[in-house]
């Protein structure tokens, strides 16, 4: 970091002045004076800026820090099925369960369970009465559990984001005080050049002192252009929640199957045309992106990461905040099909 005191200010200052007041530098002892002193000063700069890694024993930057603490193992008994012929199969159901809901229904496992209650459902002995409790009862844990994955699917993307978000807040505030100090710098070599310009005679020294003061300051000010900043490395390699989004293998380890169904059923997104994953992905490309993901981000992004800036780790952030979300939404559809099955369960209309 660059660290100037009002002290060194001074010392600074009264150096140049007495330096010049001593009438004892000519032309060449002023250019060569003023040149070393710009080159050094730019030298010592440029060194201070591109120390811009952030060492990972700085900060907790582990790809498992927000990983679960255990591997979860889901049931086959819930797995969804192909939902093309679903809808024929089952329009027995159509009195009790919308278009959507028995896609919803099939995607969380339920829908068998839901067929062995349209038929005992109608059986008032207390066999028939005790057989429904108990489907209802497994199909109120399903849906329980269901919820449950939603929202540890969402805590994870969460915390991932909100990591994300401090360390680029970490960053900006780095980078904020390396600007105000390059500032500060370059107001005081202003002065400086302004003061040793009085102090010396001549028209040549004075120029020698003023193309000097210029190469500092223009130096000074090419580093401030210098947008990317301080850098973290990020190591995605064990996990990166954001992969099989990008890449949409057959089946995810990182998603719960129910979830994975949903996310690539067109079915379940608003215009019907495109699944959720490939909305999400259109999104990202489009606002986040700007048309083109080019090799090196997405290996930065959806591979085993890399160097992280403050603006990338910003667009991390907003990709698993914009994830986050859709997956969230499930919840409405979950709420649709819990009010269908609890009104067929208590009034019974078909």
């Amino acid at each position: 970091m660059i660290m100037i005191s009002k002290k060194m200010m001074k010392r600074l200052l009264k150096s140049l002045t007495e330096n010049f007041e001593s009438h004892h530098m000519n032309v060449k002892t002023s250019w060569f004076y003023w040149t070393n002193l710009s080159v050094g000063t730019l030298i010592f700069f440029t060194s201070c800026s591109n120390s811009g890694l952030i060492h990972r024993s700085r900060l907790l930057n582990q790809s498992i820090y927000c990983a679960p603490t255990i591997a979860y193992t889901y049931s086959k008994t819930y797995l969804p099925v192909n939902a093309d012929s679903l809808v024929r199969a089952n329009s027995a159901l159509g009195n009790v369960l919308s278009e959507h809901d028995m896609l919803m229904a099939n995607a969380t496992g339920i829908l068998p369970l839901i067929q062995k209650l349209v038929i005992v459902h109608g059986d008032t002995s207390v066999t028939g009465r005790l057989s429904a409790a108990g489907i209802v009862a497994r199909i109120q844990n399903r849906l329980l559990l269901a919820s449950s994955e939603i929202d540890g699917v969402v805590a994870e993307l969460d915390c991932e984001g909100e990591r994300a978000d401090q360390l680029a807040n970490y960053l900006d505030g780095l980078n904020r005080k390396r600007n105000n100090r390059l500032t500060a710098t370059s107001i005081i070599i202003g002065a400086a050049v302004v003061v040793a310009t009085a102090a010396v005679s001549g028209d040549h020294a004075q120029n020698a002192v003023g193309i000097s003061g210029g190469l500092v300051a223009a130096g000074l000010g090419v580093l401030l252009l210098d947008t990317s900043g301080k850098g973290i490395k990020m190591d995605y390699s064990g996990r990166n929640v954001l992969s099989d989004i990008w890449f949409v293998p057959a089946s995810s380890t990182m998603y719960p199957p129910f979830i994975w169904y949903m996310l690539n059923e067109k079915r379940f997104s608003n215009s019907r045309e495109l699944s959720l994953i490939q909305s999400i992905k259109e999104r990202w490309v489009g606002f986040e992106f700007e048309g083109t993901v080019h090799p090196e981000r997405v290996n930065l992004f959806f591979r085993q990461g890399g160097i992280y800036d403050a603006a990338a780790l910003h667009t991390r952030a907003s990709l698993l905040n914009q994830l986050q979300s859709t997956i969230r939404s499930v919840h409405q559809d979950m709420q649709s099909l819990t009010m269908a099955v609890e009104k067929f369960t208590i009034t019974g209309e078909q």
